[in-house]
């Protein structure tokens, strides 16, 4: 908001009339204590930005906010750059489509949730329960997550890793959270034996699953990972913390996908070239058509019903990866 201000001042001397100076249409911010804007450490592409990450003060920690963009009303901020707010560094989950550049590998996730002392999973649908964390984009991001840590080959305490289980609140089911951490075990344990080491996830992460339904959930989710967070150490050098590890991250080899997650990324892809072959006939008769200077009859309806049936086709063969409900249905 702006106000305007009217400055009127009177200065009388001796043997001179008063003098009256009016300042009007001056218009000056508000200023209001407000928390920092966020600040960009990754762009889209995926290249570093010259920010430093801020250091936390008053005994706070840094929290890792993990979002997943494929996930439709996610409750929770979503991303497709890595931004640090109020301690909370923001990145985007990965993604089991290889053309999704850089960072849909996950690879902001692990670096943003390997420097701080408390991460917040978020995007899981109860459909990614039911098929199993492991197989879907959700494993792909611990996957590298873990990888990330791992290779650290120092352990720094025990980490809280929350997992918010997005659920409409109509919705009378309850959550088995013995079932996500042994999922979440066996993904860290895949990882362990790609990357060649015997650690357990007990020495690295506390895995905390909750339903979230309502934006006070979320607040509730987010106050409880702050907290968690104050009781880990921060890294030594807070400043370029996570650009060293990013860099560290992204520049490893990409071995970390346990084979539930490989074998998605392979039936998205498979899915691909299915749609694709299936569209790719009828389109090129049409282009022989124009070649000939040939109209296309009912071009309008006929483009459309093959873009339906092509997507329909897709996301039939894909539901399962990609968290959806109904997943393997018609």
């Amino acid at each position: 908001p702006k106000h305007q201000f009217c400055l009127d001042f009177s200065s009388t001397m001796t043997g001179h009339p008063t003098r009256s100076l009016s300042i009007r249409g001056l218009l000056l911010p508000l200023i209001v204590a407000s928390a920092s804007a966020a600040t960009t450490l990754v762009d889209s592409s995926g290249s570093l930005t010259k920010s430093l990450l801020p250091s936390p003060t008053g005994g706070d920690g840094i929290v890792a906010l993990l979002s997943s963009p494929g996930t439709p009303g996610n409750l929770f901020s979503s991303s497709t750059t890595v931004t640090v707010e109020n301690n909370i560094i923001s990145a985007p989950g990965a993604s089991l489509e290889e053309s999704s550049g850089i960072l849909g590998r996950g690879v902001a996730s692990a670096a943003a949730g390997s420097i701080a002392g408390a991460v917040v999973l978020t995007g899981v649908t109860l459909a990614d329960v039911e098929v199993g964390l492991d197989g879907t984009r959700h494993g792909r991001t611990l996957a590298e997550l873990f990888a990330s840590v791992l290779r650290m080959e120092k352990k720094e305490g025990v980490k809280t890793l929350m997992i918010a289980v997005q659920s409409d609140s109509a919705d009378d089911v309850s959550l088995d959270t013995e079932d996500i951490e042994e999922v979440v075990e066996e993904i860290f344990d895949s990882v362990a034996a790609a990357v060649g080491v015997d650690d357990e996830l007990s020495d690295y992460f506390s895995i905390q699953s909750t339903f979230v339904s309502t934006s006070e959930d979320v607040a509730k989710v987010m106050s409880e990972a702050q907290s968690a967070a104050k009781s880990s150490s921060l890294p030594k050098s807070v400043p370029t913390a996570f650009s060293d590890m990013y860099k560290r991250v992204t520049s490893a080899s990409d071995d970390a996908d346990p084979t539930p997650v490989a074998e998605a990324i392979l039936a998205c892809n498979d899915a691909y070239s299915r749609a694709s072959r299936t569209s790719r006939a009828k389109i090129a008769s049409w282009k022989h058509r124009i070649s000939r200077n040939l109209l296309v009859p009912k071009f309008g309806a006929r483009s459309s019903a093959l873009l339906t049936r092509t997507l329909d086709l897709f996301d039939r063969d894909t539901m399962a990866a990609a968290g959806f409900p109904f997943a393997g249905g018609e």
